[in-house]
């Protein structure tokens, strides 16, 4: 009974879950059209290609860093992994214009808790791809992401999982 018990402990200990960050379809980071994300400069980890303009937190942790831009933010996971969620590619060109932030550096936040909204329409029509990225920042214990490719709900539970060595 106790051996099980640690085994499962273990196990838990070995991922960390990641809720959906936003209403769309997942897909393979390496799809995006931006080279920093797609070759992994950035990180690991999963792009949406969103149908509603709201972010949600897609793990519990602390508010690390705001872009000044409005259009990415960074979560601190209490097993130190760091979580940038990227909204749009080369967004920051717009200069926050469309973008709203519901949270403060520093803020302890709740998976599922309102992080951001932005207007969809005004990206495309700026001539932006809106793809959201969540990306496994600064760590090197991450072995790899399990992910099955498919439309999610925000605040669905277990989109992916960061599997760490």
């Amino acid at each position: 009974m106790f051996a099980k018990r640690i085994k499962r402990d273990l196990d838990l200990l070995s991922y960390v879950s990641i809720t959906a960050p936003v209403t769309g379809s997942m897909f393979s980071i390496e799809e995006v059209e931006d080279e920093a994300f797609s070759r992994g400069y950035m990180g690991d980890g999963v792009a949406f290609d969103p149908v509603v303009g709201t972010i949600k937190a897609p793990i519990s942790g602390r508010i690390s860093y705001i872009v000044e831009t409005k259009h990415a933010i960074v979560i601190e996971h209490a097993s130190g992994l760091q979580f940038l969620i990227h909204i749009g590619i080369d967004t920051v060109d717009l200069q926050g214009e469309g973008f709203e932030v519901f949270v403060k550096y520093g803020d302890q936040v709740s998976e599922g808790e309102l992080l951001i909204t932005f207007d969809l329409d005004h990206i495309k029509s700026a001539g932006y791809k809106p793809h959201v990225l969540v990306v496994v920042i600064g760590e090197k214990n991450i072995d790899h992401i399990e992910c099955d490719f498919r439309n999610v709900v925000i605040a669905e539970p277990h989109a992916f999982r960061v599997v760490l060595s």
